[in-house]
């Protein structure tokens, strides 16, 4: 599935998410997207909140990292922001296949003056007008990078932030928002109904041409929904090809994905039930895929996956300390052997 989705950055969710009001989640409303947009995302964390997986998940990284509850309170508190409960849904559009240049809608409750104190403070921040909403603009370092990018960011109403690279990226958003620019509404390659539970949407209706996946060099768009309803969690992608040759290559890919599972996990009998529950067939230069499952069947291989990711990794971290261990040890001594004599030099006045 990491094929055809690309995660939502959480520090951008952050920093994005610290303003006041009631927010209501929602699921996707093209209504709020360009409609020369060719593509689009949407997460809906409301949706996210009541899936049994992720109740699971989140109850066991508390039990087995304590400390995470203070972490999250202490950033909810700094940002204005508990990502855990305030944070709604957050929709990522593009107007073409260059991810850098997208845009980004994300509705929560939060602090709105602790949001305008950080975008006073952040280097290079400015104001802009336009149509009576205050545009911000500011440098954004992210970890890892030596240069900071341009960001610019408005509060929309009570509970909608608009955040992208330029100023004119954020006054058309508001433009959409506001009806006075033409969305994609219920209709074109973007348009259509959301399946209930979905978690997260992603529809494009164009591919980046440098994409580092197979399949999706030979797809001229596609549709992927993820999420939970009534106990079942559910995965649907449609992959729109460039030829039906190339549809029925994308359904040996996910046939062989299958046999691969069946293989791997052929004495797991919980395993399988969640491998058998993935089916695909081709309708012209289409690849539809359908994958259900009962949820707590899906808990039940996530949490053991879980289990025996982290015995792995505390046998690594007891054979590193082992191997490691002499080295310390005489690296120890030596340095108490250099330092022995020094300590024992009579105490002197004026190395103060």
């Amino acid at each position: 599935m990491n094929q055809f989705i690309r995660p939502v950055r959480v520090s951008l969710i952050l920093a994005a998410a610290s303003f006041t009001a009631h927010a209501v989640a929602e699921p996707l409303d093209t209504g709020k997207v360009p409609e020369n947009a060719v593509w689009v995302m949407h997460v809906d964390m409301d949706a996210a909140r009541q899936s049994t997986v992720l109740q699971n998940m989140e109850a066991r990284m508390l039990k087995k990292h304590p400390n995470l509850e203070m972490v999250m309170k202490t950033v909810a508190d700094k940002i204005g922001l508990d990502i855990r409960k305030d944070l709604h849904d957050v929709t990522v559009y593009g107007l073409d296949t260059d991810k850098k240049n997208a845009v980004m809608i994300v509705h929560a409750d939060g602090d709105r003056e602790k949001l305008k104190a950080m975008a006073a403070k952040a280097p290079g921040h400015k104001t802009m007008e336009h149509r009576g909403y205050t545009l911000h603009a500011w440098t954004h370092k992210g970890w890892g990078q030596s240069e900071g990018k341009p960001v610019v960011g408005a509060c929309y109403k009570d509970t909608t932030l608009i955040f992208a690279r330029t100023k004119a990226q954020v006054e058309k958003a508001i433009d959409v928002l506001d009806g006075k620019s033409a969305s994609v509404g219920d209709k074109g390659p973007l348009a259509g109904r959301v399946r209930p539970g979905s978690i997260l949407v992603g529809r494009a209706s164009e591919v980046h041409p440098e994409t580092k996946f197979p399949v999706l060099k030979e797809s001229k768009g596609f549709r992927v929904a993820l999420g939970e309803n009534e106990g079942m969690s559910f995965y649907r992608a449609m992959l729109e090809m460039k030829s039906a040759e190339a549809a029925e290559q994308a359904k040996t890919v996910t046939e062989g994905m299958v046999a691969l599972g069946s293989l791997s996990f052929g004495g797991d009998t919980d395993a399988m039930k969640l491998v058998k529950g993935l089916e695909t067939k081709t309708d012209g230069d289409k690849c539809l895929i359908a994958w259900d499952a009962k949820a707590d069947d899906v808990w039940t291989v996530v949490e053991r996956l879980a289990e025996k990711m982290e015995a792995k990794m505390a046998k690594r971290k007891e054979q590193w300390s082992r191997s490691h261990g002499d080295q310390k040890d005489d690296s120890m001594k030596k340095r108490d052997k250099k330092s022995s004599p020094k300590a024992e030099k009579p105490f002197r006045d004026d190395e103060f």
